[in-house]
């Protein structure tokens, strides 16, 4: 398994020979998500029940296949395979219904994790309190494991359960190399929000690349992919 830094340059490097790529992939998520959203926001503004199921269900019919789609392309520049930004077109139809089904799981675990720790948190008894902040630490895991759901989608293309599933074993195998890719994506979003034109330019292409090489890796540790080659120049 290539070490962290490692896999941090390449990441940099892939994103810098892509840049072009990068930035597209990134600005038609961006326009279609925030588009939607303001969409919704428009016409369930004084509803937030109605505007929280609006929300979930357009992130489970557009915005998890279009993700599907991004990191279709960010495994093919990864592996050098001659992206092209078509290829979230191919990937958006290719994982459609497989990303309904990731899209709707993880909308399903997260409200359940986030209901549930709104309301011990809210009581008043002090255990009821402290099962909360169970909660509210099962959160944390959760946004760790979900680090591996696109990139496992579209490496193994297993079911939605699995891919959680597997999420959550190699978060939890792997949880102060998680953690690292988990704290650069951070980093990255702080970057991007300060930058302002980072977020609709940057922000969604690079992630998907980094987590996409994070993978990998592991996955090499596991020995499910062969170790990736390293070129050298030949000699004169």
């Amino acid at each position: 398994m290539p070490g962290f830094r490692k896999i941090l340059k390449k990441w940099l490097l892939d994103s810098y020979d892509y840049l072009g790529l990068a930035l597209a992939s990134s600005f038609l998520w961006f326009s279609v998500t925030i588009g939607g959203l303001a969409a919704i926001k428009s016409g369930f503004g004084s509803n937030s029940l109605l505007l929280l199921g609006s929300a979930a269900l357009f992130y489970v019919l557009l915005v998890a296949p279009m993700t599907a789609g991004v990191y279709f392309m960010a495994k093919k520049i990864v592996i050098r395979d001659e992206p092209s930004l078509l290829d979230m077109l191919w990937g958006f139809k290719d994982y459609l219904a497989s990303s309904w089904a990731l899209g709707l799981a993880q909308v399903f675990v997260t409200l359940l994790i986030v209901v549930n720790s709104w309301f011990y948190l809210t009581r008043g008894v002090l255990v009821l309190k402290l099962l909360g902040i169970l909660f509210a630490y099962v959160l944390l895991l959760w946004g760790l494991s979900a680090v591996y759901h696109f990139p496992v989608l579209v490496e193994q293309r297993p079911g939605a359960l699995k891919v959680l599933k597997r999420g959550v074993l190699l978060m939890l195998d792997n949880i102060a190399f998680t953690g690292g890719v988990f704290f650069v994506i951070i980093l990255l979003t702080c970057f991007c929000t300060i930058t302002l034109l980072g977020l609709p330019l940057l922000y969604v292409g690079m992630a998907s690349i980094l987590q996409t090489r994070a993978l990998r890796a592991l996955f090499v540790k596991y020995e499910l992919l062969e170790p990736e080659r390293e070129y050298a120049p030949e000699a004169e």
